[in-house]
């Protein structure tokens, strides 16, 4: 268990410290949940009435939230310093374990410096694994692949041949890069299967979730760019070409040939149709379809995808229509008309 004075936190978030910078936190908790032990955040104002009533320790909170009777850590973002804190009481240094007796490398494979490589990992002919590369249980590195320095490729992981990695890439269990892209050919009433010859190419700093699939090119390349981040169970498919810092929530999939800017991102369980382009910080809303081109910095939702305020308004509308049939139904009454559109019968 790591201690911490408020004082040396206040140091590494680069915070004002307001309060007793002699008190010590060992961990971080919800305010709710804090103990005097503890350090917490506020960075939704959801939560603002726990500051008032939460036993933590120490509270990184934005500028403006004096709390009397409290230590504060004041920042401009504070869940930038929540993930800061986080990493100062439970980052691990890395620590080498060598490679195991019972992973199988290829002789023509190449091992960099200070490995981890566990029991019943692959590496085939041909592969280059950089140094301080974690390779977990179970993860297969196939011909002529490469992986970058400091990466970590979980259980189960499947880097299949001529794929490409950077450096302290993270990639968690079930993953799949590289495999086949969902390319064929109409031959008479059954299916040619089309070759799949291109590679996949993954960038520095990137974390891919469990249980994804990013497929390798027809020809050439799939691309996912330096600091992406993608959430669980992700479907990139064949020749996508993916720019920085873009962000993929859980089951959002991208169709073959689409193209997405930096900064981009696509949220929960929303689709792109293939050879589509996502323009540069772009915003996909959850469950949205997207089936045309969206330019840069707009923000689409909807199923097809409209720019937002356009849904909104048609979701407030669609809210109102049952009033709106109850009221055409009085109004029709009123002028003798019928629900089909006939003039009721009158005496």
């Amino acid at each position: 268990m790591k201690e911490i004075t408020l004082k040396e936190m206040a140091r590494i978030l680069n915070a004002e410290l307001v309060g007793d910078g002699r008190v010590v936190v060992t961990g971080v908790r919800p305010l709710d949940e804090a103990m005097s032990t503890d350090l917490s955040f506020l960075s939704n104002p959801r939560y603002r009435s726990s500051l008032e009533t939460t036993r933590a320790g120490g509270i990184i909170v934005s500028p403006g939230s004096i709390t009397e009777g409290k230590n504060l850590l004041i920042m401009d973002d504070p869940y930038f310093g929540f993930a800061l804190a986080m990493e100062a009481f439970f980052g691990e240094d890395y620590i080498p374990s060598g490679i195991s007796t019972q992973a199988f490398i290829h002789a023509g494979a190449g091992i960099g410096s200070d490995p981890s490589i566990h029991p019943f990992a692959v590496v085939e002919k041909g592969a280059v694994v950089g140094d301080r590369v974690t390779l977990m249980s179970g993860v297969f590195v196939g011909r002529d692949a490469v992986i970058g320095d400091d990466t970590v490729l979980h259980p189960h992981v499947v880097v299949e041949k001529e794929v490409v990695i950077g450096s302290r890439v993270i990639i968690h269990a079930g993953t799949v890069v590289g495999s086949d892209g969902f390319g064929f050919a109409r031959e008479g009433k059954r299916h040619r299967k089309i070759i799949q010859s291109g590679i996949v190419r993954i960038g520095d700093d990137v974390e891919i979730g469990a249980n994804c699939a990013v497929d390798r090119a027809v020809m050439g390349e799939t691309v996912i760019g330096n600091g992406c981040i993608f959430d669980n169970l992700i479907q990139i498919a064949h020749n996508v070409m993916i720019g920085e810092n873009v962000i993929l929530v859980g089951q959002s999939g991208i169709a073959g040939s689409s193209t997405l800017g930096d900064n981009a991102i696509i949220a929960a369980q929303s689709g792109v149709a293939g050879h589509l382009k996502i323009g540069e910080g772009a915003i996909v809303a959850s469950k949205t379809a997207v089936l045309k081109d969206v330019p840069p910095g707009t923000r689409v939702a909807g199923i097809p995808a409209v720019d937002m305020g356009k849904w909104r308004r048609s979701v407030a509308m669609i809210k109102k229509l049952d009033s709106m049939r109850k009221r055409i139904r009085a109004l029709e009454k009123m002028v003798g008309h019928t629900a089909g559109g006939e003039a009721e019968e009158t005496e």
